[in-house]
């Protein structure tokens, strides 16, 4: 499944924009004229619905590379049933799994996931309220970590937030760290699923997990392992999320880089160094940053930020890379089997595949 285009309104469009925003609106307006020539509440709601269109998404053209490619959408796949060949002289690394839990009634599940892992991470969770770190703190004691730090942080941001601000001291102690959270999409239940699809694809087995690991330590400039987008989301793209992340893009892309496509880990579940998130890291975001939890399915800060992670990973100069599923089938039209680090190597070296290029 390939992301949203950029733009879905006729390119002309755009182009009769960058001479007269007012052609491009009467341009627009006459088209839904011919579509709808006995409707004027219909004709009037298409204009609006222009006026909105040109205020953001032509304001954020800016952002696109003139001379984009598009992504060749692909994914690697690692053995099902053995890890994949490394080097002989792969050291161990340091890991840790940061996890952000508001949904205690999902301990059992991620205890049962983190079993996956091999002895000697470190498990740091946080949570919204002192009763939840104290349950969270005796019934993830047994998950296998070598050291479990759990701490309070603001209901805000969702997972988004805690990723680069409740454990931002101690990212740096690590080689790898794993992020995931409890995972509800209550408001569709058709995403019901979607905990599951990236719960599977990071750590859906010991030896899926050995070949994730053995793949940061032999390749230097992996930065980043996360799954494919979850088929029933649909297209993904900015969506609701233009405003906040033309400010976002003035921060990390600045005048030096523009985007070629738009692809980021959907869900906000990833393998990744920590050195991969410093431009993000480098924001400097506080709590009051984000707005207060309303339930928002769309449209805040931290939605924004989920979809510059591959961004941050490249101006950091790393590669980022999507894992397919086992045995079901990538969402990405190409998947790339791996058998060993040197596969891999020779996939990443494949032409495009990077999200923002030199302007």
């Amino acid at each position: 499944m390939k992301s949203r285009p950029f733009f879905t309104t006729n390119p002309l469009i755009f182009r009769i924009a960058k001479v007269s925003r007012r052609a491009a609106k009467v341009a627009i307006f006459l088209r839904a004229v011919g579509r709808q020539p006995r409707s004027r509440e219909k004709r009037i709601l298409f204009r609006d619905r222009a006026n909105v269109l040109l205020d953001n998404e032509l304001h954020f053209e800016k952002w696109v590379h003139p001379n984009r490619v598009q992504s060749d959408d692909w994914a690697i796949r690692y053995p099902q049933a053995i890890p994949i060949e490394t080097a002989a002289d792969t050291q161990p690394l340091r890991v840790a799994v940061v996890c952000h839990l508001y949904y205690v009634d999902l301990i059992d599940e991620i205890r049962r996931r983190l079993a996956s892992l091999p002895t000697g991470f470190d498990l740091l969770v946080s949570t919204d309220t002192k009763e939840k770190k104290s349950q969270i703190e005796e019934s993830l004691s047994s998950s296998g970590a070598s050291r479990t730090v759990v701490r309070e942080f603001p209901n805000v941001g969702r997972d988004i937030a805690a990723k680069l601000i409740c454990f931002k001291d101690m990212l740096r102690q690590y080689d790898v760290i794993l992020f995931i959270h409890g995972k509800k999409s209550e408001f569709a239940s058709k995403l019901s699923g979607w905990r599951n699809h990236l719960f599977d694809t990071l750590i859906g087995s010991p030896d899926r997990v050995k070949s994730i690991l053995a793949s940061f330590a032999d390749i230097a400039d992996l930065g980043i392992i996360a799954p494919p987008h979850y088929d029933p989301l649909g297209s993904v793209g900015w969506r609701e999320n233009l405003e906040i992340s033309d400010d976002l893009c003035s921060k990390l892309l600045g005048e030096r880089y523009a985007f070629n496509f738009l692809d980021f880990p959907s869900g906000s579940m990833f393998w990744c160094r920590p050195a991969a998130l410093q431009p993000l890291l480098d924001l400097n975001l506080t709590v009051a940053d984000f707005p207060a939890e309303e339930g928002q399915i769309d449209g805040t800060l931290a939605h924004a930020i989920e979809r510059f992670f591959f961004v941050s990973c490249e101006i950091a100069g790393f590669r980022w890379v999507k894992l397919a599923g086992q045995p079901s089938p990538a969402s990405a039209p190409h998947v790339i089997d791996i058998a060993s680090t040197s596969d891999l190597r020779r996939a990443l070296q494949r032409p495009g595949g990077r999200v923002i290029a030199l302007r």
